[in-house]
């Protein structure tokens, strides 16, 4: 898959999306007669699980790359698809000719839960592209997690429980209320508004995968017209929201998730493009190449690359993520002394240390954020016997002669 987008793919996605939202409504009636009702809950049913997976992908993702990145955009992107994700679930649970869940499924509960999860998707993207990137001190993932799940709970419980109170949005036979209306074009203007930033960033930048962005926006932002027309939860117009929303969805996947796993630059700030812009380097030199992240008072270490690492008899995997007591007990006490001085005192240190019967020089270094230390770039390197330089030595002049 590729890992850009280019212009004139861009303006071809966006021609052909309107072209068949027009196409639609020229020829509205005639689709009608293909589309039928019992077997729409299905086709409704695969559409939305298929934006439900979307979302809990890069919830996931982000979820666990936090741990590394400690983005605030990251945590935002995640939080964000969890709420959309479950929201979504709900709505397709309880859509009209759904199975009994909780209560017998209703037009006006699908309705209210996909109102609210279009308010929070086009509110909370807003604040994802435009406020500043940085990295947080603290994992707040557990807290927003807690405060998400009760706010969720609460929205559950109130259209659960007050049906019959809730405002009408949707009369079946009829069309949409003026309410739901006037909250679709709402959300059909922060869409725009995400597409406007996405296209700015991208001339910024030149970076193709904010073009994807402003796609699957494009997607949505049409989505959301349809469904200020439509009168029928069954009928064509329903149908051709659905499919946008389904088609934008994939655009964000290919936006924000493939980007950050084929070259996780997206969200970077330039601290974390220097870490991906020296890999190949990194690779090849004999050594190991590593990060540090300080979470509750224990250092989280990072492999970035190097051959060392084989002849230590690691592997990155049981590095990443670990503490120095986790892999390597008989040495932590004596090394983090020195990550912690390194940390707090922001000073530059070189020690060596016996692993094996070998010694191995340790190199630390502060990276540094807005005048604190965010990370600890360390290096370690092998110390070669003077007896196999000088070999190295006599060899050489040995040739050259």
């Amino acid at each position: 898959m590729e890992k850009s987008i280019s212009e004139g793919r861009f303006l071809v996605y966006t021609i052909a999306a309107v072209m068949l939202f027009m196409m639609i409504h020229l020829y509205h009636a005639g689709l009608s007669s293909y589309l039928n009702p019992e077997n729409y809950i299905a086709i409704h049913t695969i559409l939305e699980f298929f934006s439900i997976a979307v979302s809990f992908a890069i919830f996931s993702y982000g979820w666990k790359s936090f741990g590394f990145t400690k983005s605030r955009k990251i945590l935002m992107l995640s939080i964000l698809f969890f709420i959309v994700g479950v929201l979504d679930l709900l709505h397709t649970l309880t859509f009209k000719g759904m199975p009994f869940f909780i209560t017998e499924s209703s037009i006006a509960k699908a309705t209210s839960f996909w109102v609210i999860a279009r308010m929070a998707e086009s509110l909370l993207m807003v604040l994802v592209l435009i406020l500043p990137e940085r990295q947080l001190e603290l994992d707040p993932r557990r807290i927003c997690l807690a405060l998400c799940t009760i706010v969720l709970g609460s929205i559950m419980y109130v259209i659960f429980s007050y049906e019959q109170s809730l405002p009408l949005l949707v009369i079946e036979g009829e069309g949409t209320t003026l309410l739901k209306n006037v909250i679709e074009y709402g959300v059909s203007f922060l869409h725009f508004i995400s597409i406007v930033i996405s296209l700015y960033f991208y001339y910024e930048g030149k970076n193709g995968q904010h073009l994807y962005v402003a796609l699957a926006f494009t997607f949505l932002f049409l989505s959301e017209l349809v469904f200020t027309i439509y009168q029928s939860v069954y009928d064509i117009d329903n149908f051709a929201g659905h499919l946008y929303k389904a088609i934008g969805y994939f655009f964000i996947l290919r936006g924000f998730y493939f980007s950050t796993i084929a070259n996780d630059s997206f969200f970077k700030g330039p601290m974390e493009k220097v870490w991906s812009q020296t890999e190949d380097m990194i690779e090849s030199h004999y050594g190991i190449i590593f990060r540090l992240t300080k979470q509750e008072n224990q250092f989280i270490h990072q492999i970035v690359g190097g051959g060392l690492l084989d002849d230590l008899g690691f592997t990155p995997n049981e590095i990443n993520g670990r503490t120095l007591r986790e892999f390597l007990p008989e040495k932590a006490g004596r090394v983090e002394k020195y990550y912690e001085c390194v940390w707090k005192n922001n000073e530059k240190i070189v020690f060596d240390i016996d692993i094996g019967g070998n010694t191995y020089a340790i190199s630390l270094m502060p990276v540094m954020m807005d005048g604190q230390v965010v990370q600890i770039a360390g290096a370690v390197m092998g110390i070669v016997k003077h007896s196999r330089l000088d070999r190295c030595s006599r060899s050489t002049k040995a040739n050259a002669l």
